[in-house]
């Protein structure tokens, strides 16, 4: 992934249109979060397991209930304008989903046939953005470890 990342942070570095450079940018940022934010799930994974044992030796399981109280109630707000925007190209790199490769077979298509332009453009959808994607995995992984200790 970081190779990856690298080959597009030189084509950025290399182009010289505006529009293209904004497709490697969202490319680049997506990857650099989706990489990031595996990780971070990767460390929660590995640490919430011991954290929870920790609890269980213990003998207090009423603090992991508190816990996941706290994080339950934490407000929700609706994503801002940027969240939806670093959420949007998280999810695309996710998915595969290069801006850069929409961007080239746009501009392609553009110049193949400049009168249909508006049809090659406005047939890309970018309405799958993951509303909340990121909201209720604690709360999820707590929800979890407790029914756990339940059992």
């Amino acid at each position: 992934m970081i190779q990856k990342i690298k080959a597009l942070q030189v084509k950025l570095n290399a182009t010289k249109d505006r529009r293209e450079q904004r497709a490697l940018e969202d490319d680049v940022t997506g990857k650099i979060l989706w990489l990031f934010w595996c990780g971070i799930c990767a460390e929660v994974d590995e640490l919430l397991p011991k954290v929870v044992d920790y609890i269980r030796r213990e003998g207090n399981k009423m603090g992991l209930r508190s816990m996941y109280d706290i994080v339950r109630s934490t407000e929700r707000r609706d994503p801002g304008h940027d969240q939806v925007y670093f959420q949007r190209v998280m999810f695309d790199a996710e998915t595969g989903t290069s801006k850069h490769h929409l961007w080239l077979a746009a501009h392609t298509a553009k110049q193949a046939k400049p009168s249909d332009t508006a049809s090659h453009t406005s047939a890309i959808d970018t309405s799958r953005v993951p509303l909340g994607y990121t909201s209720n995995i604690a709360e999820s992984m707590l929800f979890v470890q407790i029914n756990s200790t339940q059992g």
